[in-house]
């Protein structure tokens, strides 16, 4: 989902005087705010144990040049990026005639190259505490965002304007099941987890 709107006229505006006593506005500026939404989706099957399923999410880099791409805009423009929310939902979750209910947390970390190192995180981005599955499909459910996760995200943004290419990798770590699953009672189910994002663009609109 994208979102966007127009801020009023911004300074600086210079009013230059001409030979004919006229007004020429030198660098009349606005700024445009746009939304973007990133989701990836974490696949879980368990006959025991805790949670523990990963994935990995390289298309932001992509997703920003393809937003400032069709606003006409360059990464220079950009004057702010960052995150402003955060959604989970769950899905197709077992065929049980019982709910589950997980005490799980989602993590994220930054290996741009696959085979390299973790250059930054892990850190928490969604503490989940006693979430009925239940409860979790329909509709997404808003998170409280960890700063500690949210801060990493931010630097890898600030990464992405100075031309890297992030790729994130966001884990559901451990945690409890209850019940607990068995061979002849498995919990299958998807968690889909979704980052809004806000871009800030100057225009130029003498230009």
């Amino acid at each position: 989902m994208k979102t966007h709107v127009m801020r009023l006229v911004v300074l600086p505006v210079f009013c230059l005087l001409t030979l004919a006593g006229g007004c020429v506005y030198d660098d009349l500026t606005s700024e445009m705010v746009v939304t973007e939404k990133i989701c990836v989706t974490l696949d879980e099957y368990r006959e025991s144990g805790t949670l523990g399923s990963a994935v990995v999410c390289d298309q932001i880099a992509d997703r920003v040049y393809k937003l400032l791409d069709k606003h006409n805009s360059k990464v220079k423009d950009i004057k702010s990026i960052g995150v402003i929310s955060g959604t989970y939902r769950a899905a197709r979750p077992s065929q049980a005639d019982h709910d589950w209910t997980i005490t799980s947390e989602v993590t994220i970390k930054r290996q741009d190259n696959p085979a390299g190192p973790v250059t930054d995180g892990p850190e928490t981005f969604v503490n989940l505490t006693s979430q009925s599955l239940r409860a979790a499909q329909g509709g997404p459910i808003y998170a409280d965002l960890n700063s500690d996760g949210v801060g990493l995200i931010a630097r890898a943004l600030g990464d992405l304007l100075l031309g890297e290419d992030p790729r994130l990798i966001v884990t559901m770590e451990g945690g409890t099941i209850d019940p607990e699953p068995t061979p002849a009672d498995p919990l299958s189910f998807s968690w889909r987890v979704c980052v809004t994002f806000q871009v800030v663009i100057e225009k130029h609109l003498n230009k």
